[in-house]
């Protein structure tokens, strides 16, 4: 047999595998990679085409069903303890109208003597603006003292924020500084509580909105005496009436509101 021909029928079958081989090699190289080993946060989840959810904060889902959340880089506050200090009301304390306020601020703070004070509900709806007296004279560098008593209308929110402003009589943005207080409104004791919600289980002194599912035990809420509580809160007052009816329909999630 002819040794060049029998070496030429060995050598098409090895170039049609070799090219084969090539081929897979090629494909391979062309799919998607894995995603469950290169995708390790949210934006690598979007950069890679995946659904983004519009919540707050942007959630991404992977094509393996993992769940990525957009990490929030919270702005950097100011920090106005050298421009401004509110001595009374301390953060998150419980208040009542009428509300004493006092502190010190650097005179720049001031304008003519005034700055203005902002009050809104947890809503963010604005209850009150007022401007704010210096106690002395404000043309300086220094502290200035200042104190005020608000005469206001109780919110129906629980909480509420004190806006001290710098006065800005240039209206120039860059100007504009304020430090906010939370707050947290005393509740009225004078004010009646009720039953609320959509099934009347909630007992409040304001009337409160609720998803209207229904639940067995929400029927034993009429054995219970809604009433102002110890703490000065609206709540229910139980007795063994209502706490049988509980235990026999008791589903999932708390009892009492």
């Amino acid at each position: 047999m002819d040794t060049s021909l029998l070496n030429r029928n060995l050598l098409v079958p090895a170039i049609i595998v070799l090219v084969i081989l090539l081929g897979i090699s090629i494909w391979g190289l062309m799919l998607p990679r894995n995603q469950s080993v290169e995708i390790q946060n949210f934006n690598q989840c979007a950069a890679a085409g995946n659904q983004v959810m519009e919540s707050y904060p942007r959630q991404c889902r992977s094509a393996d069903g993992r769940l990525f959340v957009e990490e929030i880089t919270p702005p950097v506050s100011e920090d106005m303890s050298s421009l401004i200090v509110v001595e009374t009301p301390q953060p998150n304390k419980l208040v009542t109208s009428p509300l004493f306020i006092e502190g010190r601020a650097r005179g720049s703070w001031f304008f003519e003597a005034s700055f203005p004070l902002r009050l809104f509900d947890g809503n963010g709806k604005e209850i009150l603006v007022t401007p704010v007296q210096a106690q002395d004279e404000w043309m300086t560098e220094d502290f200035v003292p200042f104190s005020i008593q608000l005469t206001f209308e109780m919110p129906e929110t629980d909480t509420g924020t004190l806006v001290f402003q710098k006065d800005n009589p240039s209206g120039l943005p860059e100007y504009d500084k304020q430090l906010e207080v939370p707050i947290r409104f005393k509740p009225d004791i004078t004010k009646a509580c009720v039953p609320t919600g959509c099934s009347g289980q909630v007992c409040s002194d304001t009337k409160v909105f609720t998803t209207c599912e229904y639940k067995p035990e929400y029927a034993c809420y009429k054995n219970a005496i809604c009433e102002r509580q110890a703490d000065g809160v609206c709540g229910w007052t139980e007795n063994p009436m209502f706490t049988s009816c509980i235990q026999k329909n008791k589903t999932s999630g708390p009892a009492l509101q």
